[in-house]
């Protein structure tokens, strides 16, 4: 009898102890590339360049991380060279981990999660269930080539549903200085040729009056 009283209440404690567990597992349901647009606010490629813990009760849940990125090209939302981005601390909470130095396809919303015990003082965040991928290194438009196999496949689906992207201002071509200067050049010779073809005109119609006058 004793046995069997110990028993249940190793069953007891080991269930106590895995449900808390459980209950912040992440599970995310199956999002077609579609509605992954719909429900972002901005969808961009870019590079991570830094990251900062947010500070929160160090007795309470871990505060979410917000991370920077360098964008290259954007696909939806402002055509910004730089974005922040919250996401919560760990997978358990759904929090996507980003490495640093690495390039990204990110998709993100407006607001918090509801996960969030902390403010993280940006308005973009994201999550393991929002579509990130990580990609290969580079500044133009997505191509299937840009996927790493087995980690991040870029879908024929995916790409259409990206659709045209715009390249960030700041990171735009510079123009020529040498084509500036060239077009200005131009300019003036284009102005000297008009002011010498109205002297031209003013000179010969001098003599054309000379002329009828004698």
């Amino acid at each position: 009898m004793r046995h069997r009283v110990l028993a249940v209440l190793l069953l007891v404690a080991a269930t106590l102890a895995i449900a808390p567990g459980t209950a912040c597992a992440c599970s995310c349901a199956p999002f077609e590339p579609k509605d992954q647009m719909e429900q972002s606010a901005a969808v961009f490629t870019g590079t991570v360049t830094a990251v900062h813990q947010v500070e929160g009760d160090p007795l309470g849940p871990r505060p979410p991380i917000v991370y920077t990125f360098h964008a290259d090209q954007v696909y939806k939302g402002r055509a910004d060279a730089a974005f922040q981005v919250a996401t919560n601390s760990d997978g358990a909470s759904c929090g996507y981990s980003f490495d640093i130095g690495t390039r990204y396809l990110v998709f993100a919303s407006t607001g918090q999660t509801g996960m969030f015990e902390t403010d993280p003082g940006v308005p973009l965040h994201t999550t393991l269930c929002s579509g990130n991928r990580m990609v290969r290194a580079g500044k133009d438009p997505l191509r299937p080539k840009d996927a790493i196999p087995d980690v991040s496949p870029l879908t024929s689906e995916l790409l259409a549903a990206l659709g045209t992207a715009t390249r960030p201002a700041a990171t735009a071509a510079p123009s020529s200085p040498q084509a500036s200067q060239d077009g200005a050049v131009s300019l003036w010779i284009y102005a000297g040729a008009v002011v010498g073809a109205l002297g031209l005109a003013s000179a010969g119609w001098w003599l054309f009056r000379r002329r009828g006058r004698s």
